[in-house]
């Protein structure tokens, strides 16, 4: 049955092209996914807002994990259900505007809408959505050298800082998208009586944990044909970068020709 399986997967640069944002390589199995009953599970950096609006236009309605493992968001009766994994924003907040005092940074609250559409691409109004944060920062560092004396205040407090595709994250410590897999795996096992097997897709640091703790992880380079470093002994690589190589890699792994 096809139904017992869970996906889990990263958006930019999976799901996502890394430039373009765009899913259209992708289609043919994510047809294939809502066709055969298969929750589709996204687990990303990104807001509640970009993931709501990102699965209407697939046309999906599965839970969903926002900001590195943060939230886990239910749909239930029109609206929706949070789990909350992480620290709330205002207090994050709070602790990067202590930091920032120390070490030269900036976070999406200290951007104009405009410098993050600038700095990711996104057209205006998904910016917004991308600025309009439920717990973690997203942020620059003027010097990358500071990053780990960043680490070293951080971790003093309770948090913890992931590298994504084009940010860094300050988040809660030992929050990450696994832990929050977890409890969701969890929560569907208890719910059906299923045993499911799980399968994640990523391509960036931020997914290692993701990666690590499913049943069939699946590695997506980058856009020059590199992966980050994973020694994971039952790693599948997929073929191609973004959503060309998620769309090959599900397709043998449902063995769909």
């Amino acid at each position: 049955m096809l139904s017992d399986t869970l996906i889990f997967t990263d958006l930019d640069g999976t799901l996502l092209d890394h430039g373009s944002y765009s899913y259209a390589p992708a289609l043919p199995m994510i047809e294939y996914i809502k066709k055969n009953n298969i929750p589709l599970i996204i687990v990303t950096s990104k807001t509640k807002g970009e993931v709501i609006e990102l699965q209407s236009a697939l046309g999906i309605s599965d839970p969903f994990i926002i900001e590195n493992g943060a939230g886990i968001f239910i749909p239930e009766k029109g609206s929706y259900t949070m789990i909350a994994l992480g620290t709330l924003y205002a207090e994050t907040r709070r602790f990067f505007d202590k930091y920032a005092e120390t070490v030269p940074m900036r976070g999406f609250f200290d951007m104009s809408v405009e410098e993050i559409a600038q700095r990711t691409g996104l057209a205006y109004d998904a910016a917004a959505k991308a600025k309009d944060r439920t717990f973690s920062e997203p942020f620059v560092l003027e010097y990358d050298g500071d990053l780990e004396p960043l680490k070293a205040l951080a971790e003093e407090d309770g948090f913890d800082i992931v590298k994504g595709g084009r940010f860094y994250h300050l988040i809660t410590k030992g929050q990450d998208k696994a832990s929050a897999i977890k409890k969701l795996i969890e929560r569907y096992e208890k719910a059906s009586g299923t045993v499911y097997k799980s399968i994640a897709l990523g391509d960036s640091e931020n997914d290692l944990t993701m990666l690590q703790s499913i049943d069939t992880p699946i590695l997506i380079p980058h856009p020059d044909g590199s992966y980050i470093t994973c020694d994971i002994a039952s790693l599948v690589k997929a073929p191609f970068p973004g959503p060309k190589g998620w769309n090959e890699a599900l397709k043998e792994y449902f063995n769909v020709h």
